[in-house]
């Protein structure tokens, strides 16, 4: 597992310091992302979607930040990654928090990427974007 878990680890470093290239490096050519009712395929749209997530959210607000990842081991195969994300604008703080489970395959690669939907999370989350001008809807 320790080997898995190093893979985890290295999948949340890699996007808090957005290294796509190193996160890209860590997906099995057939991984699938699934967030919400959409799945993406293979490494290039996945990194591609965190990418342009990151660039969306920097180009929106004042100021965005990621906070340093942690991994929770769930079974020697998967992994739970919590992110922390810091948002200002307009002089207002948010600290948004949310969770994607990984699981690894033997040949120490990511199969499958799940965003872990939060209600109460993202209901903070439209609540604060509502607050500084940025309706999400």
């Amino acid at each position: 597992m320790k080997g898995k878990k190093e893979i985890a680890v290295k999948f949340g470093l890699s996007l808090d310091n957005d290294e796509f290239n190193i996160t890209k490096s860590l997906l099995d050519p057939g991984c699938r992302y699934f967030v919400g009712d959409d799945v993406l395929s293979g490494p290039d749209d996945i990194c591609q979607s965190y990418e342009q997530n990151m660039i969306e959210g920097r180009k929106k607000l004042d100021k965005l930040e990621w906070g340093k990842s942690r991994v929770e081991a769930i079974s020697g195969s998967e992994f739970c990654v919590h992110f922390t994300d810091y948002l200002t604008h307009r002089g207002k703080r948010h600290t948004h928090k949310c969770r994607q489970l990984l699981m690894i395959d033997d040949h120490r690669k990511i199969t499958t990427i799940k965003h872990i939907h939060n209600q109460d999370e993202q209901e903070r989350l439209d609540q604060y974007y509502m607050e500084v001008g940025l309706n999400k809807k």
